[in-house]
């Protein structure tokens, strides 16, 4: 069956805020005007990042790849579907609530896994969990689901009209996470020894979707094991 316009506008919507979430690239990536073929399918087995850090060690079934592996930014997600992923954050920082929604951090809010959590929990316009504390991948921290709340309206300059607050920005230039629309998350903020966080964000930009993610995310979470970078 094919898909309404409207449906058609909501997807393009999502491709360009991914996009502005990610601080680069969208459902369908170009460069130097050819399409950059989607990633490859991992077979099912163990693997270990490249560039992350700290480095994480995790295991997969079938039918899931890894198209972004850098310093900070690390991204699994099902073969063929751009709108549910398990992403990792190094040293994300709490997102400034301007109205322009800029790559920039709030002020005042401190970098360790409680404060961040206390500081997400507070934010107009978005529900979130109490926060459960965690022992994930080696590391200690807690865990919150999260989604906008029902009537918020603000939005983002880039999300045409979809309602949005701020989250995460940093430390990559230009590279910052938003709640949208539907979306629904699980995000784990672990404290890293030595300082900073790595952030487990399982990622549902499609909240219909986000229980089924989860039972799909939850042993990949569970196999999950963090060097000492």
């Amino acid at each position: 069956m094919g898909r309404s316009s409207t449906a058609i506008a909501a997807l393009a919507v999502l491709a360009s805020l991914i996009g502005a979430c990610t601080g680069g690239a969208t459902a369908a990536p170009s460069e130097g005007g050819a399409t950059i073929p989607p990633p490859s399918p991992l077979p099912a087995g163990t693997y270990t990042s490249a560039a992350f850090q700290p480095q994480v060690t995790y295991t997969v079934p079938a039918g899931w790849a890894n198209p972004v592996d850098r310093a900070g930014y690390y991204l699994l997600q099902p073969v063929g579907n751009d709108v549910l992923g398990i992403h990792f954050f190094r040293d994300a920082v709490a997102a400034s609530q301007d109205p322009s929604c800029p790559t920039t951090p709030a002020l005042g809010v401190g970098t360790a896994a409680a404060e961040l959590v206390t500081w997400i929990g507070e934010r107009p316009g978005l529900v979130v969990s109490e926060p459960a504390p965690t022992t994930t991948g080696g590391l200690r921290g807690f865990v919150i689901d999260i989604a906008i709340a029902d009537g918020w309206l603000a939005s983002c300059p880039f999300a045409n009209g979809l309602p949005t607050v701020p989250l995460l920005v940093g430390p990559e230039p230009g590279f910052r996470w938003v709640v949208a629309g539907s979306e629904r998350l699980r995000l784990y903020v672990l404290d890293v020894p030595g300082g900073g966080t790595a952030i487990v964000d399982v990622d549902a930009f499609d909240g219909t979707l986000f229980d089924q993610l989860v039972v799909a995310a939850s042993p990949i979470v569970a196999s999950l094991a963090f060097g000492s970078g």
